[in-house]
């Protein structure tokens, strides 16, 4: 199974969009989980608030659990937006991507994104899916499923979120430290 999530800047001067993604083989779905929930009490990760909470020392933890909890390669895409780019552009652009690759490297047919604000948010992904599911090349088979939930529903979704919470301090900080932990099964493609 594959849990995406994302990450993003739409206003300052360098945008991009990322999407990570993070494969679990179906034998390991329970023990990550469960490692999961025993590292933060049974609350989702999300890296972004616990660092805003200076809670450091833990996510640097978390860190290093997503490294060990994932089935040999996480997937960041990083697309710049483009002049006359939206952020819904860049997401399907990155999830299109991401998805096909997903699906062509691990023969994954389901895919757990993290639930965005709105239904119509949702369904542009569903579209994103719908259309990849239409093409005979770079596609997906037609069985393939996008569901989307949110973190507290299902604790794997923290995998991709503080992957690509941490890829963004690369980038966007120029601090490699958060990254580093999952560098060598990490596949970063730039759009």
């Amino acid at each position: 199974m594959a849990y995406l999530d994302e990450s993003f800047e739409t206003e300052a001067t360098d945008t991009f969009y990322v999407v990570a993604v993070a494969v679990v083989a179906d034998d390991a779905l329970t023990e990550s989980r469960e490692a999961l929930r025993e590292f933060y009490g049974g609350g989702a990760l999300h890296a972004a608030p616990m660092f805003a909470r200076r809670e450091v020392e833990t996510l640097r933890q978390a860190t290093a659990l997503v490294a060990r909890q994932n089935d040999g390669l996480d997937i960041v895409v990083c697309a710049p937006i483009a002049a006359g780019d939206n952020r819904d552009d860049a997401r399907a652009r990155c999830l299109s991507f991401a998805a096909a690759k997903v699906h062509e490297d691990f023969g994954t047919q389901l895919f757990v994104l993290d639930s965005l604000s709105t239904p119509t948010e949702n369904e542009l992904d569903q579209r994103t899916f719908r259309d990849l599911r239409r093409r005979s090349v770079n596609g997906l088979h037609r069985d393939t499923v996008a569901h989307h939930c949110r973190p507290s529903a299902e604790l794997l979704l923290g995998l991709p979120d503080v992957l690509a919470w941490s890829y963004r301090q690369e980038h966007v900080r120029k601090d490699r430290s958060w990254f580093e932990p999952m560098r060598e099964f990490t596949d970063i493609t730039i759009l």
